[in-house]
């Protein structure tokens, strides 16, 4: 990099300069600048405006004088117009200030996501495709001479009206249509184990059989998940080890379904399957399967494999994560498990695209919650990010899940059997595990919404013990309603009857309640003997 490091895009319109300008932007954690947007700006008018009044000479005299001033200014990433490098002072300026990478795109593809934008002055003719033809011909050779780096921007994005790309294996799809490789997150301690993210992988035979050092294989699954995956699963697995002898078992769908008796059945299903103690549980499915699964897998023999291959946001960043495996009886949440480290985590970000829009919610709840308790910064990328977290864009939510899995797996990895540190990760937890248990499990809030209640009354309790301020809780607040998630206590909940659950949760001690806290986001620590007043004052507010 040169003296002052800038990032600049160029290429063709419809390359998708502005959209991976922006990916860039936050994954670097530096301003973006579009060029096209700031001259409208300064000249308080739109492109095909200017054109319209001052002629191409005009518009591209301001693009260069636009130029000029962005590259004074703080390392950024920049999003060039489609013509900036027509001028050779343009491309001189951009070498200089430093790294340019042409991004390239399909002619099919490029004329398919321009087509109806009239916001194209060059576009307004009779033939759209001959006119990009000619000026790619022209500026090929100056975005070959411009550039540092060359990258392939052109596989058409699924979406609406839109085709789904030819991909290889384990690469994702991102707004732009760009691919990226499977993530990989390392996690440490004295069970190492990796989480693989990408879309596509639950038909990776190899990586899935990579795990197994036996010759048997439980996949458990339930009756939302196993029709849409169990089989493709199946079938990548035994295409790898054809040797291998593969049982199922598929439990009913819903959080009232982690049950000792479905425990049960899961640990029938291994005895009919004949498993060994080199066998493995695939964990196919929610939270719910995985809790379970991991939980059979932790007691057959004392302990055999278990591969997390989580199909929801909310498994992808917590419950597949970290070893902990659990069922519910009617006295609280997870109160009967054990530690099982798991010996790989698959996380296909391909199935979120059939996950249900609340459950998606529900997951980015428990994304909200790294940045609560150990990484402000990230709060600022998911607010800047909301929407395309939301639409389920792949490269964003890929982002989103490592970063999530990176905070949880370095947590876990200090402290496996949550003796100390781990304990952060219950953010909330105490105050939605009692949500859940009052209202009888999958009966109201999910998960991911009960956290979301629940880390809103635990930054409230902590402004109203002193620990934090009031504008701190209020920032979080608006932005879980920015993700369209519950902020509020459900009707009819007693706070004697919730501080009845808390008195219960596995986060209490002698002393009386324990509570995960902060002293503003990022910044959560453990307080201990909290006062049963401020719970009720804050589970009295509205």
């Amino acid at each position: 990099m040169r003296a002052r490091p800038h990032i600049l895009l160029i290429g063709p319109m419809g390359a998708g300069k502005t959209t991976i300008g922006r990916l860039l932007a936050a994954r670097l954690a530096r301003p973006f600048l579009d060029l096209d947007a700031d001259i409208e700006a300064a000249a308080g008018r739109s492109i095909a405006a200017l054109f319209a009044a001052e002629g191409e000479a005009g518009f591209r005299r301001r693009e260069a004088q636009a130029l000029a001033t962005a590259l004074t200014g703080t390392p950024a990433v920049i999003a060039t117009g489609g013509g900036a490098v027509l001028d050779a002072g343009n491309r001189a300026a951009m070498r200089a200030a430093g790294t340019v990478v042409y991004l390239t795109v399909d002619p099919v593809i490029q004329l398919a996501r321009l087509g109806g934008d009239t916001g194209r002055p060059l576009l307004q003719t009779a033939d759209p495709a001959g006119t990009l033809a000619a000026l790619q011909a022209q500026r090929e050779p100056l975005y070959r001479d411009a550039a540092h780096l060359v990258f392939d921007a052109g596989a058409p994005r699924t979406g609406r009206g839109r085709r789904r790309a030819r991909r290889a294996p384990g690469t994702m799809r991102g707004d732009a249509g760009m691919s990226a490789p499977m993530r990989t997150v390392e996690v440490g301690g004295a069970a190492p184990y990796r989480i693989h993210i990408g879309a596509g992988l639950l038909a990776d035979g190899a990586l899935l059989a990579d795990t197994l050092r036996g010759r048997h294989a439980l996949v458990v699954s339930d009756s939302h998940v196993a029709p849409l995956y169990a089989q493709a699963v199946e079938d990548a697995l035994r295409a790898a080890r054809p040797d291998l002898r593969i049982g199922h078992h598929v439990l009913p769908a819903g959080e009232a379904e982690k049950t000792l008796a479905n425990f049960a059945a899961a640990i029938d299903a291994l005895a009919a399957l004949g498993a060994t103690r080199d066998a493995c549980v695939f964990a196919l499915g929610g939270g719910v399967v995985g809790d379970l699964a991991g939980f059979a897998a932790a007691c057959w023999m004392r302990g055999i494999d278990c591969v997390q291959l989580p199909t929801t946001l909310l498994a992808m960043v917590d419950s597949s994560v970290g070893g902990k495996t659990a069922v519910d009886i009617p006295q609280g949440k997870n109160l009967v498990g054990a530690f099982h480290p798991p010996r790989a985590v698959v996380a296909d970000t391909a199935t979120l695209r059939t996950l249900p829009p609340r459950e998606l919610r529900a997951g980015l709840a428990e994304v909200i919650k790294y940045g609560a308790i150990v990484d402000a910064p990230f709060l600022a990328w998911l607010d800047a990010h909301a929407g395309a977290l939301l639409d389920g864009d792949d490269i964003a939510l890929a982002e989103a899940i490592a970063r999530s899995c990176a905070h949880k797996a370095a947590i876990t990895e200090r402290d496996p059997h949550e003796r100390g540190e781990r304990a952060l990760l219950n953010f909330g937890h105490t105050f939605a595990h009692a949500i859940e248990a009052e209202q009888g499990y999958g009966r109201g809030l999910n998960h991911g919404e009960a956290v979301a209640v629940g880390m809103l009354l635990a930054a409230r309790l902590a402004a109203t013990l002193g620990l934090a301020s009031w504008a701190d809780a209020e920032a979080l607040r608006m932005l879980l309603l920015r993700f369209d998630l519950p902020v509020a206590l459900p009707a009819g909940l007693a706070p004697d009857a919730l501080l009845a659950r808390m008195r219960l949760d596995k986060k209490a001690q002698a002393d009386g309640l324990r509570f995960i806290l902060w002293n503003g986001p990022g910044l959560a620590h453990v307080v201990s003997g909290v006062d049963e007043a401020a719970v009720r004052s804050v589970l009295g507010e509205d």
